[in-house]
């Protein structure tokens, strides 16, 4: 008997030789797609037996054509990060005819008086959600069965499609770069449990040093990796803690001080470099920085900051491409995607000095 197989939106795009994007808007009612068009498409559809949940064409289509962006009110403060993702979003669905409706949510009040009308009055297909918002917004989303997509998340959930980049990657990268400049007693700065990338970036940074020691095996020139912790990402954005810059500079200026460090984003590099003239530190004279995002102001800084680049506009088109396929086909299994990152060497690291 032969293999049965699943009739997918992607099965149906090459019978007809036209693209998948196409199918998903012409079975999601999408008035962007002509009459004929979608007649022919939602006739083939039936004809293979594909599983339609959404209601069939009538003279009017039932599909808004909208989509709900949701964040945190504070990440509106950081315009380059976030903007970036917000950028590749809108770009997809621009292509795709639909519109979105950005709301900005105070993570401090309760659901009932956060949640957007949008969501609350059923005007969108489905959302997709940036950062960190508490759970119960998500577990709201999940009761009002509406399509959302989770962007940068706290934390991972295997039941809902994730976009974010491949941070372990990134980390493993800059801790291999400190260790070949000959760098052995490094630091991981900031909070490892703020969010699941921050938690990422110090897995495998931590990871690239034991990989090394183990590769070695010379104990009197292995390599040590300390954490200081302080400062960090929540809903609220960014945070510094006052034991912060006191635990750094014992770190940096105290017997076998630190001659690396690696920063789990670009504005805790930051923050950080603007103590070391106070501390009678130069960097990367006598401290070596690698950081993470590659905002504009890690090239606008002295030094430049050697970074990992995060492609944050490919993860709002993916974010975007994830929620539409998600509308048009309910049942599909749930995706983590993780998008490349690389390594942008600056000047804020050189070779140990012997």
């Amino acid at each position: 008997m032969g293999v049965i197989q699943k009739v997918t939106l992607q099965s149906i795009a090459d019978k007809l030789n036209v693209s998948k994007a196409l199918v998903s808007k012409a079975l999601s009612n999408d008035p962007a797609v002509n009459e004929v068009t979608r007649e022919v498409i939602w006739k083939t559809a039936e004809e293979v037996g594909y599983r339609i949940k959404s209601a069939k064409k009538s003279g009017t289509p039932t599909g808004s054509g909208n989509l709900a962006l949701l964040m945190p009110r504070a990440y509106l403060d950081d315009p380059e990060y976030w903007g970036k993702i917000i950028k590749g979003i809108d770009k997809e669905l621009e292509s795709q005819s639909y519109s979105l409706l950005l709301s900005g949510l105070d993570v401090a009040v309760r659901i009932n008086e956060g949640m957007p009308s949008s969501i609350t009055e059923n005007k969108v297909e489905g959302a997709i959600v940036l950062g960190q918002l508490p759970d119960v917004y998500t577990d709201q989303l999940k009761k009002k069965k509406l399509p959302f997509v989770l962007v940068d998340p706290s934390a991972q959930d295997p039941d809902i499609d994730m976009v974010l980049a491949n941070n372990y990657q990134g980390a493993y990268q800059a801790a291999n770069l400190l260790l070949a400049e000959g760098h052995r007693r490094l630091a991981f700065v900031g909070d490892a449990d703020t969010t699941w990338s921050f938690a990422e970036r110090f897995r495998g940074f931590g990871d690239a040093v034991q990989a090394f020691n183990a590769k070695r095996g010379d104990a009197a020139n292995a390599a040590s990796l300390v954490v200081v912790e302080g400062m960090g990402v929540s809903g609220t954005g960014m945070y510094t803690k006052p034991s912060f810059p006191e635990e750094l500079q014992r770190r940096l200026t105290g017997d076998q001080p630190v001659t690396a460090m690696f920063c789990a984003n670009d504005l805790i590099a930051i923050d950080s470099l603007a103590h070391f003239a106070g501390w009678g530190l130069e960097c990367p004279r006598d401290v070596s920085v690698v950081s993470f995002d590659n905002l504009s102001l890690a090239e606008l800084k002295e030094p430049q900051l050697t970074t990992v680049n995060v492609p944050m506009e490919e993860i709002g088109v993916k974010a975007a491409q994830l929620i539409l396929e998600r509308i048009a086909e309910p049942g599909k299994l749930p995706e983590l995607v993780m998008i490349s990152t690389t390594l942008v060497q600056r000047n804020s690291t050189q070779a140990r000095q012997a």
